[in-house]
């Protein structure tokens, strides 16, 4: 007789990972994925452009602190597009409100930003703070250049890089989300993978069923 009790084992359900507890658990891995891609990814992946462009013969003029500022809304939206795409479906719930928090961060900022002068508007000084490119900041190879760097530019390519480029990560990172829980990504992908392995991994069971076949007369 079957019951919920076999040889003295109790059979327990595995506790569900949809309460708010989960939830809280899942947010902040998100984050930590959206903020890891901007500190890490981001800059990686803007100075392997630039070399690859180099290796091509199509360089560019522009240091590799400009490049990377001038080029940051692309360089943290893809990978954190991509990252959002194959995201498991376990997680999709809260990876569409991951951009939540950066944006309001950036939200605050861009409205308590001061106006630099009485001539210039604070919405168009906190614009340019937080959105325009056009960095002047050499490679800092010797005490010249980092001499010659414009305080004004480094501090606000700080900024964009801790405030700005997060929330391109995190929109990028839940439009990917949607989309991957929308057409099935991971899943497809994970199942092609277990069709490859089991093509050139056949599993012992597998082998033997086909051996069997082979042996029957035809």
């Amino acid at each position: 007789m079957d019951g919920p009790m076999d040889d003295g084992i109790v059979q327990q359900d595995a506790p569900p990972r949809s309460g708010f507890g989960w939830q809280v658990i899942w947010f902040v891995g998100h984050l930590v994925v959206v903020y890891g891609v901007v500190s890490f990814c981001t800059p990686w992946i803007a100075g392997f452009v630039r070399r690859l462009m180099m290796l091509v013969g199509e360089p560019t003029s522009l240091t590799s602190f400009e490049f990377l500022f001038d080029h940051i809304f692309l360089f943290s939206f893809i990978p954190a597009l991509l990252l959002g795409l194959f995201l498991p479906k376990s997680g999709h719930q809260t990876a569409l409100l991951v951009w939540l928090l950066p944006a309001a961060i950036l939200a605050y900022k861009f409205l308590t930003f001061p106006s630099s002068s009485v001539f210039s508007s604070q919405f168009s000084a906190a614009y340019h703070h937080y959105f325009e490119g056009a960095f002047i900041m050499p490679d800092l190879r010797t005490r010249d250049d980092f001499l010659a760097l414009a305080p004004g530019d480094a501090i606000r390519a700080l900024a964009q890089l801790q405030i700005t480029a997060p929330f391109y990560a995190a929109i990028a990172y839940s439009a990917g989300s949607w989309a991957g829980y929308r057409f099935g990504l991971a899943k497809k992908i994970s199942d092609r993978i277990e069709e490859w392995e089991h093509t050139r991994f056949p599993r012992k069971e597998d082998a033997e069923s086909t051996e069997d076949h082979q042996e029957l007369p035809g």
